[in-house]
């Protein structure tokens, strides 16, 4: 199954908490949905603002895992499988931070008509840990 670009509208809420602190930030696109040998893909790019460059994302999901590719202001390569860690570096203009995610939830209900991925994590940067809990949500327009 191949779609054209901007087919579809993928909206990603992710809730953080830090330290009984919490923040969501909602991100609203419009991209593709391919199904290859298996796999899943997700492609879309978030438009520049005054802090930062477009950032082109590639959603991978394989079974039971996701991989969330992001290249452009920053680079980053996260694996989710529920139950496992996943160290990676995350690349910034002002040097490479490392981190390391350990997801706890994974569940996807998509299919060329659209649907939902959620996910929960905790994501650890420097010693400070991070709980998130992110909806994707695929919409064909």
């Amino acid at each position: 199954m191949n779609n054209t670009d901007n087919a579809y509208r993928i909206i990603v809420e992710n809730t953080q908490t830090i330290d009984a602190e919490t923040d969501t930030i909602d991100e609203i696109a419009y991209g593709s949905y391919d199904e290859k040998n298996g796999k899943q893909y997700i492609r879309y790019k978030t438009e520049a603002d005054e802090q930062n460059g477009a950032i082109a994302s590639i959603l991978i999901l394989d079974g039971d895992s996701l991989t969330i590719k992001r290249r452009g202001h920053t680079n980053s390569s996260m694996v989710y499988r529920a139950g496992k860690k996943h160290a990676f570096p995350y690349e910034t203009p002002y040097g490479i931070i490392d981190m390391e995610i350990e997801t706890d939830k994974l569940i996807s209900l998509l299919d060329e008509n659209g649907g939902t991925i959620e996910l929960a994590y905790t994501l650890t940067v420097q010693d400070e840990t991070y709980y998130n809990d992110m909806k994707i949500t695929v919409v064909k327009r």
